[in-house]
């Protein structure tokens, strides 16, 4: 050792230099330990402990240098500080050891008291144990990860699981992070491999391959079919998306229709501004639901009218007409009694121009049909009948949903809400047979490029094998990388297993 070297890791006694042990190298990960439950006084609170040190921790805790915890055991314990020696709290240990855990490493769980001071005296406990320090964020789920014990979908799945709002939202996560999804891309991957090693085999050895043009042909035919499923699973409608976002759901109609007053009703809060003026509403209004375990996003939209002189008003017209035609449900809303009171020469024009936007993706609302009297309800229900007989053939639509409500009287709205659940029902839920959903804009980017990858093996396989080739491994390492990286040993597995090489 040269000076300069040693008088950074040794002591000077008396003008000459003693030798010291340089640093340690760690081989081994540093032992990680959080509070895995909620943050905040709670009557139970769990602290979780991961990595080589973790018996050391419960021995240092527990002071019982030679225990040996039963695996998965739920054991009642006194817990001490291992410097001050004094109580900590008495609680429950559970041990998980490698490789049984949640991330696969040694793990140790303490169930304590939630108090604040109880929580703060356990995690300084732990960190004054050699080895341990507290995670980062998400620092158990990446050795989840690391240690093979998770792929990606399914640690997306567990952060979906964790936002979840709605009941359908928390089912579908549930399914992602048990690995449905994974298992799905899991067989594609499985299906492209094979039929990857079929061409490197007979690309790198030719004949002795042994392998024959019915083979290849019938390699083809099976990324057809893998293609056009993966293009399937891309078409899904955006099902995924609105799981993730919610559905978008636009409340429209004339000025006074009741608009604002039915998204009040809807998310049981004062949302939306009600007023007997027209064009009190201008931007719109966003509220978040959960409609019979589904996610919504209602918005209230200014009233549409065809003449108006204010330039506020006429600019969140123009709004509500976009959002209107973004919108996957659509909720027009008409005044019943006005309608009833038509001028049919004066608003003729402004009742056409309505009309005109309606889909099949509208629900016709007729609010405060209360306020018709009972002698006038036959012309009424012939009036109705007309209207939407109309707009079935104006708008060449197969179907007309609609609903007689009073928002005032809070009449017809349990049966308004069925209805939306009927029809978020039909876009959200799959049979068993359908593929996942699409969650994840990763997910459908990494799918496009493989599809792409698909088209150009197809359009060279006949042509130029080599480049076919190569084109399937891109579509290969396009899917791979939705779960975990390929490994080019899987493609010499298959060749290997399935023909004899160098015969």
């Amino acid at each position: 050792m040269n000076r300069l070297f040693k008088r950074n890791y040794c002591k000077i006694v008396k003008d000459n230099y003693r030798e010291c042990a340089p640093p340690k190298f760690k081989f081994f990960k540093d032992t990680i330990f959080n509070l895995s439950s909620g943050v905040g006084k709670s009557g139970v609170a769990i602290v979780r402990v991961s990595g080589p040190d973790s018996k050391l921790v419960l021995k240092e805790l527990t002071k019982k240098s030679n225990i040996e915890p039963k695996e998965r055991l739920a054991t009642l314990s006194t817990f001490y500080h291992p410097k001050t020696n004094e109580q900590v709290d008495k609680g429950i240990f559970v041990w998980f050891p490698s490789p049984n855990s949640f991330t696969g490493e040694d793990v140790v769980e303490f169930h304590i008291h939630g108090g604040r001071a109880v929580i703060s005296e356990t995690l300084d406990a732990i960190s004054s144990v050699d080895g341990t320090r507290p995670s980062e964020q998400g620092e158990f789920t990446r050795r989840a990860f690391e240690n093979g014990k998770m792929d990606l979908t399914q640690i997306e799945g567990l952060s979906d699981l964790l936002d979840a709002s709605t009941s359908y939202q928390k089912k579908i996560a549930l399914k992602q992070m048990q690995g449905s999804i994974g298992q799905f891309y899991f067989s594609l991957r499985k299906d492209l491999i094979r039929a990857s090693a079929y061409m490197e085999a007979f690309i790198d050895f030719g004949d002795d391959a042994e392998i024959d043009n019915e083979t290849v042909e019938q390699s083809k035919r099976s990324i057809i079919a893998i293609r056009d499923k993966i293009q399937a699973h891309l078409d899904d409608g955006r099902r995924g998306e609105r799981l993730r976002d919610g559905a978008s759901i636009a409340i429209v109609g004339p000025p006074n229709s009741g608009k604002s007053s039915l998204i009040n009703l809807l998310s049981n809060r004062k949302a939306s501004i009600v007023s007997p003026i027209a064009g009190t509403t201008r931007d719109i209004v966003e509220v978040t639901l959960d409609i019979g375990g589904y996610p919504v996003v209602i918005g209230d939209t200014a009233g549409l009218r065809l003449s108006t002189n204010d330039i506020i008003e006429k600019e969140g017209i123009e709004m509500a007409k976009d959002r209107f035609n973004q919108s996957d449900i659509k909720l027009f809303l008409f005044d019943s009694n006005q309608l009833f009171n038509l001028d049919n020469n004066s608003n003729d024009n402004e009742l056409e121009n309505l009309l005109n936007f309606i889909d099949n993706e509208t629900i016709i609302i007729f609010n405060k049909f209360d306020l018709i009297k009972n002698s006038s309800q036959d012309k009424w229900s012939q009036l109705k009948s007309n209207i939407l007989e109309k707009i079935k053939t104006k708008n060449n639509l197969t179907n007309v949903q609609s609903i007689e409500i009073s928002c005032n009287e809070n009449i017809k709205i349990k049966e308004l809400i069925s209805l939306l659940k009927l029809n978020l029902s039909n876009m959200f839920e799959m049979n068993d047979q359908e593929s996942p959903l699409l969650t994840r804009a990763r997910y459908k980017q990494h799918l496009t490029e493989c599809v792409e990858s698909l088209d150009r093996y197809l359009y060279y396989c006949d042509e130029d094998i080599v480049i076919a080739s190569e084109e399937l491994r891109r579509a290969l390492l396009s899917i791979s990388a939705i779960t975990h990286p390929v490994d080019l040993n899987d493609l010499l597995d298959v060749i290997f297993r399935d023909f004899c090489i160098g015969k």
